[in-house]
C-alpha cells in the first residue's frame, strides 16, 4: 500500500490518492514547523503513477536534493526523497503502488479501507455510515436513520461528532470497481431459504444462472428471511413491485430488546456477505428508503423452505 517514511523518525504515512503537505489542520501530512508553508506541496496519483508538486511554498520543496520549481508536476518512484522546505528533513517513498479507497479520520487515528465494495463506519462493530458504488457512477454515502447522498472524492463527513475525509480519484472507481458482469447483480439472484420449525436455524443458498452458492446458517439471515417474507406476502396481495418489501425499521425487530444498533449490525453483515460472493451491488442486498426509515431485500425471486 502506498506509503511514504521520514528518515529522521521512521514514522511511516500511508499516501491518500490527493496527498496534500502542510501545516494547515486539512493537510493528509501536517508538519507543524515553521519553515512549512499552510498548503506546501501535493503528491498525487494520476491513476499509474505518483507525482509531486510544490504549491508555491515560502522554502520551496527538494526531490533528491535538488529544489523544484513551484507549479511543476515531477514524477517520483521507490525510493525517492522528498524534503518540503528544508533539503535535509526528507521523506522517503517506500511504497508506490496504487492507494487504496479509504476514509480519513481527520483529526488523526487509523484509515478505514473499502472491503468488497463497501466501507463501513466507523467499524463493522458499529456500522452508523456506508460508502459503496453508485451503479450508475460515482460513490452513495449511506446513513441508516437518514438519506443516502452522493459523496466525492475528498468530501468531508461527520460521523457521531468526529469529522471524517473520504479519499478516492476518479481513476480507481473506473478500474477498480464493478468488475462482475452487469447480470450479477443482486435483483437476479435468487434466494432460497432453508427455516427450522422451530426457526432457530435459518440457511441460505442463492443462485445466478449456473451459479450456485450455499451461504450457511447465520443468525442475520432471520433478518433477512422476516424481510423476504414480507414481500412475498405484499407481492400475493398484488402491489406493485416498487411498493413490495417495505418494512419500517421498528417492525422488523427479531426480539422485543433488538436495538436499531443491532439491526445495522445484521444489515452490515450481510452486505458483507454478499459482497464475498462477488455481485456487483451487494449494498442492493437490503435496500434503504431515504428519510423514510424503512427497508425491503432487494431481490423479489424468493422462496421459502419449512424443513
Amino acid at each position: 500500500m502506498a506509503a511514504i517514511r521520514e528518515i529522521c523518525s521512521g514514522q511511516t504515512r500511508l499516501l491518500e490518492p490527493d496527498h496534500l503537505v502542510g501545516r494547515a489542520p486539512p493537510c493528509a501530512l501536517r508538519i507543524d514547523q515553521r519553515y512549512v508553508s499552510a498548503r506546501h506541496a501535493i503528491v498525487r496519483w494520476t491513476g499509474d503513477r505518483w507525482e509531486l508538486k510544490d504549491l508555491g511554498s515560502r522554502n520551496g520543496t527538494f526531490l533528491d536534493g535538488r529544489k523544484i520549481p513551484s507549479g511543476e508536476e515531477h514524477v517520483v518512484q521507490k525510493g525517492t526523497r522528498i524534503g518540503f522546505g528544508k533539503v535535509d528533513q526528507e521523506w522517503e517513498l517506500v511504497d508506490t503502488s496504487a492507494p487504496s479507497v479509504m476514509a480519513v479520520p481527520i483529526e488523526g487515528g487509523e484509515p478505514v479501507f473499502l472491503d468488497g465494495d463497501l466501507l463501513t463506519l466507523p467499524s463493522t462493530e458499529e456500522p452508523l455510515v456506508t460508502i459503496y458504488p453508485n451503479p450508475e457512477g460515482g460513490w452513495l454515502l449511506e446513513q441508516p436513520d437518514e438519506s443516502t447522498s452522493p459523496i466525492t472524492n475528498l468530501q468531508t463527513f461527520e460521523i457521531g461528532g468526529r469529522s471524517w475525509r473520504f479519499c478516492c480519484p476518479e481513476q480507481i472507481l473506473k478500474t477498480s470497481i464493478f468488475n462482475a458482469p452487469p447480470e450479477f447483480e443482486v435483483r437476479h439472484l435468487v434466494l432460497t431459504f432453508s427455516v427450522s420449525r422451530d426457526e432457530e436455524h435459518v440457511a441460505l443458498h442463492a443462485s445466478c444462472g449456473s451459479r450456485t452458492f450455499d451461504l450457511g446458517a447465520r443468525s442475520h439471515h432471520y433478518t433477512l428471511l422476516t424481510l423476504a417474507r414480507r414481500r412475498l406476502d405484499d407481492t400475493a396481495q398484488g402491489l406493485p413491485e416498487t411498493s413490495c418489501g417495505w418494512v419500517y425499521q421498528e417492525d422488523i425487530a427479531i426480539h422485543p430488546n433488538m436495538t436499531s444498533a443491532e439491526l445495522n449490525i445484521d444489515v452490515c453483515r450481510l452486505r458483507k456477505q454478499f459482497a464475498q460472493l462477488g455481485v456487483s451491488d451487494p449494498a442492493a442486498i437490503i435496500e434503504r428508503r431515504p428519510r423514510t426509515r424503512q427497508l425491503r431485500i432487494g431481490t423479489g425471486r424468493i422462496s421459502i423452505v419449512v424443513l
